[in-house]
């Protein structure tokens, strides 16, 4: 008789993999790395959507099962789990509210928050939070909307400052709100906003103008914005901001997202102004996450939905990937890039179809990242790697 518990335990834990890196003359090194297939909950496949590093050793995963027990936020479930041992293995899943539970932030001291749904809520949402590093969520407060009125819809990860005993003294998030009538012809409005209080209240509201643009394909000049993403703050104070970036207007045809890319913004006056936008990945890559290590590069990690480079389609290859900055997020060596998962899709009836999405990373004490991503016909995909120093 096959004993479930030691099976799954040798199914889902860690497993040989290779990570590769771009040796800036067009070929790849290898390197080692870990990798495992997230346990389904029930039937479901799990899609990870968050990961803590918490001051109490552990991480926190949060995730969604689209379980469709209720047609409420798409049927999706918002599921938790907790490893004691650097995620090789994680607890059984604890179904905690519904929706996708996006911008996880760990407010320090066994207080964490998420936001239930995102742009997936039907009307609005609620951050969510937790004082038992992860145990209970009986806190849920309305999310604050945009000084428009409109809902601010965010994916990716915060800001988080703190103080000497690791405690979040203040967050910031960028975000987006939408035209009315909305159509992929366009500008989403990307916006940004900072709490002094977990996120209960929000301030300082702005829509940059910097992370506006404009393209024009085929005679027609279309206005172009940014929307979700990522903040870090750089060792020397700087910060950086990786934003998804609308559409060219060469892809405005398909109505589809997939086409959308990553842009990097950068504010030396502590989010008071914003450089222009730098168009790094310029479509088929986005849900940036951003992290700093402890030698203080930064690592920014997104998910390749499709391979487009030079303006087509380079490969059939999904997953994801990462690029490493050594001077606070000035430059991002494109010759240099991560491909930290990788695997070959094509459906000749849309070529363009999503089967990869949502991403979210963490650094470890050790220097090496844990990745979380959804690998969609096989459900969430846990990677464990370390960025060349």
């Amino acid at each position: 008789m096959i004993d479930k518990a030691k099976d799954n335990l040798e199914i889902f834990s860690w497993t040989e993999h290779r990570v590769f890196v771009g040796d800036g003359k067009g070929g790849y090194l290898s390197l080692p790395a870990e990798y495992q297939f997230l346990p389904r909950f029930g039937d479901a496949k799990v899609v990870p959507f968050g990961l803590a590093k918490m001051d109490n050793g552990e991480i926190l995963l949060l995730g969604a099962a689209k379980t469709d027990r209720t047609t409420f936020q798409n049927g999706e479930e918002t599921v938790a789990a907790i490893s004691g041992d650097g995620g090789a293995t994680w607890s059984d899943y604890q179904a905690i509210g519904y929706g996708r539970p996006v911008m996880l932030t760990d407010l320090g001291g066994g207080t964490l928050s998420y936001n239930d749904g995102g742009l997936m809520a039907e009307s609005g949402s609620s951050l969510c939070f937790s004082h038992d590093y992860g145990r209970t969520w009986s806190e849920r407060v309305p999310l604050a909307k945009a000084p428009d009125g409109k809902d601010f819809c965010s994916e990716g990860n915060p800001l988080v400052d703190r103080d000497a005993q690791g405690r979040a003294t203040r967050i910031g998030w960028t975000g987006q709100t939408f035209p009315d009538n909305f159509s992929f012809d366009k500008a989403i409005c990307g916006c940004v906003r900072w709490s002094n209080d977990g996120g209960r209240t929000w301030e300082n509201h702005s829509w940059p103008d910097a992370w506006k643009w404009q393209d024009t394909y085929e005679g027609v000049t279309y206005e172009r914005g940014c929307g979700e993403g990522a903040m870090v703050r750089a060792a020397n104070g700087w910060i950086i901001a990786a934003i998804r970036t609308d559409m060219l207007g060469k892809y405005i045809k398909y109505h589809y997202d997939n086409f959308e890319g990553t842009g990097i913004s950068i504010s030396k006056d502590d989010g008071a102004t914003w450089s222009p936008v730098e168009h790094l990945l310029e479509a088929g890559r986005m849900h940036a996450n951003l992290l700093r290590l402890p030698n203080n590069d930064l690592v920014m990690t997104v998910i390749r939905r499709l391979d487009i480079r030079g303006g087509k389609l380079a490969s059939y290859r999904r997953g994801c990937d990462a690029l490493v900055s050594h001077d606070h997020g000035q430059t991002w060596n494109l010759d240099r890039m991560y491909i930290l998962d990788d695997w070959s899709y094509n459906n000749p009836a849309q070529w363009y179809e999503c089967v990869s999405g949502h991403l979210y990373s963490t650094s470890l004490d050790d220097g090496s990242v844990l990745t979380a991503y959804g690998h969609y016909p096989n459900g969430g995909v846990l990677i464990k790697w370390r960025p060349k120093t």
